[in-house]
């Protein structure tokens, strides 16, 4: 057995020592590129989303239909007051806007679409989803606009969620 250990610890040993690396870890020779061709990174700034929903990203009728969703959909979990209970996270006040105040409406969106509501209940519609969202909004004293939110990712990726100032 100790014969055994000393000649894997051996062969380890060699394969540790071996200057080249492994073929199938080396670029082919067309591929390579010359450290002097390689152009200088730029750095480039991520882009941020302009807008907020301080700037009335919804409407009020929108808020409206969201509230009947929701009635119907969500304030069993959530409770009509939007509290939330013990593992149910609030819809509404600080500590609702600190989980979500570095986001955008897009990722607040995709996660109430993709989890909500819980268990075998039927899923709603998109635009179902984005009117409880415009809801959610509203509670939280965002004021409406003229635009009603987009049932869609890419827009609302462009709306940042905002603490109240």
């Amino acid at each position: 057995m100790r014969g055994l250990v000393a000649a894997g610890l051996m062969l380890l040993a060699i394969g540790c020592s071996a200057r080249r690396p492994p073929q199938d870890l080396v670029a082919p020779p067309d591929l390579a590129t010359p450290q002097s061709v390689v152009p200088p990174a730029v750095p480039v700034a991520p882009l941020a989303p302009q807008r907020s929903v301080r700037d009335g990203v919804y409407t009020e009728a929108q808020s409206r239909r969201g509230e009947a969703v929701y009635f119907t959909s969500c304030s069993l979990c959530h409770k009509p007051a939007m509290t939330g209970l013990e593992v149910v996270p609030p819809l509404i006040g600080e500590a609702f806007l600190s989980r979500w105040n570095t986001r955008t409406a897009g990722d607040l969106f995709e996660w109430i679409r993709r989890s909500m509501p819980f268990g075998n209940t039927p899923k709603l519609s998109d635009r179902e989803y984005a009117d409880v969202l415009a809801y959610i909004l509203s509670r939280n004293r965002f004021p409406p606009g003229e635009a009603e939110l987009a049932a869609d990712f890419a827009a609302l990726a462009e709306i940042r969620m905002a603490p109240i100032e």
